[in-house]
This record gives structure tokens, C-alpha cells and sequence, in this order.
């Protein structure tokens, strides 16, 4: 259960953000060490074309981990054989947003069948290619497939039957591929193994996980008031920013799987240094603009000192200390927004 989520604000700029929770073991323990969203281009890479991109994943933690290990692992060897292929020089133009989400896609097909092979195996002894031909082979004899009852399981196994059972870990994974390149700009890709598809995303954003019935509420009402050029590529990064912030919030004020520091990811493709291109925020100043922009919701921070503070804090790289002591400075009420922070019930 978690909730990832991703931000268009212009043709260079945009977000993702997620949150740290994860259900582990079968009694479903919470544990905040789940590592959600990560970069997936090599530091060389990024360095030579400017690419930053990152995948977050919602579903089994370790199957989003091994996806995110395997694209960045993929990304890398394709760069290395097109080095190999041109004896050793760089190609001008390498890798778009749109061929790394196929490429992912490939990735986690490939997965799934693999995954499912190792599940056959362990319990029947053959894997689906046996399974769709009708018999398998071991010690040099061959076994036809005919017992009824099992053909009736695996079948429903490898169609995901009812959307339960031993498959779900396997089938329930989807996830989001998101960057800036030079000749596409920033866009972002939704993948799923639960509908089976890979697309671009239309409109400006994409929640998912389980709270994404929340963030998406946030995410909507707020885009609702943009014109359609707003909504084109002119939104502000910082209230765009803010807004996903609130979102992630609302995710975590009202769905059980969503909680934690929050792991925030900010594009921006007009940095002319490429290692700036993607900044990442999830120790101090990912808590404290959490806070912050919870206290706006709450009436506590008023929203021009939200955007100002939120600027400073995971834009221009003011210190947490420092903001902190702004934003207790200048706030409404400052015993209640204390007491608000700690936990307490307030009216």
C-alpha cells in the first residue's frame, strides 16, 4: 500500500513524490524503509545528454526494487553497446522518456513470466511454456498434462483468476516512469501489470497506489481552477509543488498504507548543470515542507508564506533550522500550530 505520484508543471519542469510505508511479513506489520521512487540513469549518462529519469513503484516492494535495479541495470548496457557498436564514440542522440517506459515494460513482462515459472516449478515441476503445449519433460521421459484439477489451478493462476490468490504479489505492481530529455522535454508514463498497458499520461498528473483516490481529490480540485493554457505547461512549480505536497498528505490523513517521510523528486531540465536536473528531498526538508503545507490545510500557515517558505526550503536550499524558525515566527496561532505538530487534537 503506498501512495507515488507524478507532476507535469511545463515542458522542463515537473515532480513525483511518494511515501515511505510498506506492509511487511503476512501479518502486514508497517515498516517506513520502503524506497519507493529512484533514479534510473547512471550518473555518465545523465552527465553526457542531460537525461534524468526515475521509476517509482506501488505493489510488492521487493518486485519494484527488482524493477527499478533491472531498467537502470538495462538503460546502462544498451548505452554501453551503442559505445561498443561505434568504437567508442559517444551517439549524439541516445535514449527518449517514451523508449525507457517500453523498455520498463519489457522488463516487467518479463518478469511476470519468470515469477510465475519459479512458482510452477516449485509446486508442479513445469513451467507455462510446458503448461500451453501440454506436457513437460524430466529425466528424459515426458508427462502429459491431463489431470483436470490441476490445469483448472494453473490456468487460473496465469490469468490471475479472480484477482487473488498465491499470483497477487506478481500481478498487483504497477508503476511510473517520469524525466526530462532533451527533444521531449518532461513527461511521464504510467505502467501496470493489473491492466496490462504502458501509456503516456494525458493530463498533467498520475496518483497510484492506494492512496490514490485522495491525492487524486487534491490533484483534481486544484487543476480544476487552471485555464487550459495553465494546464498546457504553465502551471507555478512552487504552488504545483505545494498541491502535491498536499495531496501526498491527504493520502496519508486517510488511507492506512500511506505514511512516513515523504521521498520528493523535483525536474527541472533547465539547469544548466545536469547534475541539477533532478534534486532530491527526503530527510529534513522533505518532513518539514510536509508540515508546513499540512499546517495551510489546517488554517494554521497562511498559504503566500506556505509558497514562500516551501521556495526556500526545497528550491533555493535554505536550511530546515532556518525555515523553521520562519515559519513559527509567522504563523496565525503559534501554541496551536505547536500543539498541531505534536499530534494534538485541534479545533
Amino acid at each position: 500500500m503506498t501512495t507515488i505520484n507524478a507532476m507535469k508543471f511545463s515542458e522542463n519542469e515537473g515532480c513525483m513524490i511518494c511515501d515511505e510505508q510498506r506492509g511487511w511479513n503476512p501479518d502486514n506489520l508497517k515498516i517506513l524503509t520502503a524506497d519507493k521512487i529512484k533514479p534510473i540513469i547512471f550518473d555518465h549518462i545523465r552527465d553526457r545528454y542531460g537525461l534524468v529519469a526515475c521509476y517509482g513503484n506501488t505493489g510488492t516492494s521487493s518486485w519494484g526494487d527488482e524493477v527499478k535495479f533491472s531498467i537502470k541495470r538495462a538503460i546502462g548496457e544498451r548505452y554501453d553497446s551503442e559505445l561498443k557498436k561505434r568504437g567508442g564514440e559517444t551517439p549524439k542522440d541516445f535514449i527518449t522518456i517514451e523508449q525507457i517506459a517500453e523498455m520498463t515494460y519489457d522488463i516487467i513482462c518479463g518478469m511476470k513470466h519468470d515469477h510465475i515459472d519459479q512458482t510452477l516449478l516449485s509446486r508442479y515441476g513445469f513451467t507455462a511454456k510446458d503448461f500451453i503445449r501440454g506436457y513437460y519433460e524430466k529425466g528424459g521421459k515426458r508427462y502429459d498434462l491431463k489431470n483436470s484439477d490441476v490445469t483448472a489451478e494453473v490456468d487460473g493462476a496465469l490469468i490471475w483468476k479472480g484477482r487473488s490468490g498465491e499470483m497477487t504479489p506478481i500481478f498487483l505492481n504497477a508503476g511510473i516512469v517520469a524525466g526530462w530529455e532533451p527533444k521531449d522535454g518532461f513527461r511521464i508514463f504510467a505502467l501496470s501489470l493489473i491492466e496490462f498497458k504502458y501509456e503516456p499520461v494525458q493530463e498533467i498528473f498520475l496518483c497510484d497506489g492506494s492512496g490514490r483516490d485522495m491525492a487524486t481529490v487534491v490533484m483534481t480540485e486544484y487543476l480544476n481552477m487552471k485555464s487550459v493554457p495553465e494546464r498546457r505547461g504553465q502551471i507555478d512549480r512552487v504552488e504545483g509543488l505545494v498541491t502535491a505536497i498536499d495531496a501526498v498528505n491527504a493520502a496519508v490523513r486517510h488511507d492506512i498504507g500511506c505514511y512516513g517521510y515523504f521521498n520528493i523528486m523535483m525536474f527541472n531540465g533547465k539547469e544548466p548543470v545536469h547534475a541539477d536536473k533532478l534534486r532530491t528531498r527526503n530527510g529534513d526538508e522533505s518532513k518539514l515542507a510536509m508540515e508546513i503545507v499540512s499546517g495551510m490545510y489546517h488554517g494554521l500557515v497562511d498559504r503566500d508564506l506556505t509558497h514562500r517558505l516551501v521556495e526556500d526550503l526545497l528550491y533555493k536550499d535554505a536550511k530546515p533550522e532556518t525555515v523553521e524558525e520562519q515559519l513559527f515566527s509567522n504563523t496565525k496561532d503559534l501554541k496551536k500550530l505547536r500543539r498541531f505538530l505534536r499530534g494534538y487534537k485541534i479545533n
